[in-house]
């Protein structure tokens, strides 16, 4: 009897030492995260700039859209509950979500929706992704909840482009101030913009699809490589974004992942197709066959080993063509081509470089093999708001590196004056064709006649994707990994311990 009261009697301990324990580790399970990201945006509405970097912060977090690329990677509901296609293929039918509220107490209604779609399509508009729009012809009202979207000919890619950053949904008591102080209807409330620091996010306790696990993010601008792993030993960020270069201490830390991240990042040797010699496709033919591509490869260190594209197209996309080898490495090829076009060695070319480690790393490279076929390389860096005036508005330049981040972006080549200067009159039939694709068939068959034709015009010396990884605390999950869309969404993110 007395064995049987000492054994309960240590049952009884060992239950409350359990118990205390799991108390104490709930009590003590982080619900905050701090975010290293590379680049501080110029403003926090994506709506109005092109720099990835804003709708990094504020995409499904402070700002939502009627669609979302979601974690899997697929077109999905978000501030529209359901959408249908019109037999014509000339109308898009929203139905909305109801009970949704800004985060300063603002109603999302039709009426709100229509003036943000409105907004993107107006004459006057500076949403950087207004192009993937140009076949909506207006926006009707239906009822409080119900928007049409009328089309001028069909798009198949529509609700694509209503998942994009640039698209979501603003108030328009909101639109003068977004660019400081963002007011959407996500899950995350804007707080605080510390600037050359700092951007913190507070949870929305009254998010309209309920609340996040986390309550506070803070995402961390980092300046130099040294500062960042002196902030990932001192254990004062918890993972960073998009990480492209680390020494091998960080690699191997046992706190720490590496995960990849789906995002179609391609790197381009960019080149102003209207600028002499460049208008020349013998020229931009010359530059493709002079880049040592696989030379390279090794930009990021061993770790991470980008995968080499022969167009402007991601290769786990189910359209996408291999055209890699078009173009070779062949040095004497290219020198052939520039001799034909009457280019004279020596002939000076400008190549521009913004502030990144491919901009600063990758430039030295190009810039020995364009030497190597005879040109005179002049390397010209710039910070990023003159790269956004000088080369991405003005078009003022011959050849810059560049990453196009966003995702299904293959229709910028059907753009008039965009900062290719592309003379595009072979491109734009194709593109139609891609638009008014009924089925996933067709789609891609059409994406892969338009990935062959920007190759075959050499339009850009296009180079690899990005090996885009996130570096992050293991004991972090929910991260979404699989969507393209650049952006870090917070919603399904907790602490397992």
């Amino acid at each position: 009897m007395l064995r049987a009261r000492v054994l309960a009697s240590i049952f009884t301990c060992l239950c409350l030492i359990t118990a205390a324990t799991t108390s104490l580790a709930q009590a003590t399970t982080r619900d905050d995260i701090r975010v290293g990201i590379q680049l501080e945006p110029p403003v926090l509405d994506p709506t109005i700039t092109a720099a990835a970097a804003a709708g990094e912060i504020t995409y499904c977090n402070v700002l939502e859209g009627l669609t979302v690329v979601d974690a899997e990677g697929r077109i999905a509901p978000r501030l529209a509950e359901s959408w249908r296609l019109s037999s014509d293929g000339l109308t898009y039918e929203f139905n909305l979500q109801d009970d949704v509220r800004f985060h300063d107490g603002s109603h999302f209604n039709a009426e709100v929706a229509a003036f943000s779609l409105n907004r993107i399509i107006a004459r006057d508009s500076h949403n950087p992704q207004k192009k993937l729009f140009e076949k909506v012809r207006g926006i009707d009202v239906l009822d409080k909840h119900r928007i049409a979207v009328r089309l001028t000919q069909p798009d198949a890619l529509l609700p694509y482009a209503l998942a994009q950053t640039a698209a979501v949904i603003v108030h328009p008591d909101s639109v003068d101030t977004n660019a400081t102080h963002p007011i959407g209807t996500g899950p995350f409330r804007f707080a605080e913009w510390e600037a050359g620091r700092s951007v913190t996010l507070l949870r929305n306790d009254d998010y309209w699809s309920g609340k996040a696990r986390l309550t506070r993010a803070q995402f961390l601008f980092m300046q130099t490589s040294v500062g960042t792993e002196n902030m990932l030993a001192e254990g004062l960020v918890d993972g960073l974004v998009s990480v492209t270069r680390l020494t091998n201490r960080f690699m191997v830390r046992p706190d720490y992942q590496m995960r990849e991240r789906k995002l179609e990042s391609k790197l381009l040797l960019a080149i102003n197709n209207a600028r002499p010699p460049f208008n020349d496709l013998r020229v931009r033919r010359a530059l493709a066959h002079a880049v040592d591509r696989r030379g390279l490869l090794d930009l990021y260190g061993s770790e991470l080993r980008p995968k080499l594209i022969g167009s402007h197209f991601p290769p786990s996309h189910p359209a996408y063509v291999d055209l890699v080898e078009r173009y070779p490495y062949d040095p004497d090829r290219a020198r052939a081509l520039l001799a034909e076009a009457g280019v004279k060695p020596g002939t000076r070319v400008e190549l521009t470089i913004p502030p990144t480690d491919y901009g600063r790393y990758g430039s030295v490279r190009i810039a020995e093999d364009l030497e190597a076929v005879g040109f005179s390389v002049e390397l010209k860096p710039v910070e990023w708001k003159e790269w956004m005036q000088d080369v991405f508005k003005d078009s003022d330049y011959a050849l810059t590196l560049i990453m196009h981040v966003e995702p299904m972006d293959l229709n910028i080549y059907a753009r008039d004056n965009y900062y290719f200067n592309y003379d595009n009159a072979g491109f734009k039939p194709i593109w139609d064709q891609v638009l008014n694709a009924r089925s996933e068939a067709e789609l891609n068959a059409r994406l892969g006649d338009a990935q062959r034709r920007i190759t075959e015009d050499a339009v850009n010396v296009f180079l690899f994707m990005r090996p885009e990884q996130n570096l992050m605390h293991r004991n972090l999950t929910g991260l979404w990994e699989k969507s393209p869309i650049p952006a870090f969404v917070l919603e399904d993110i907790y602490w397992t311990q």
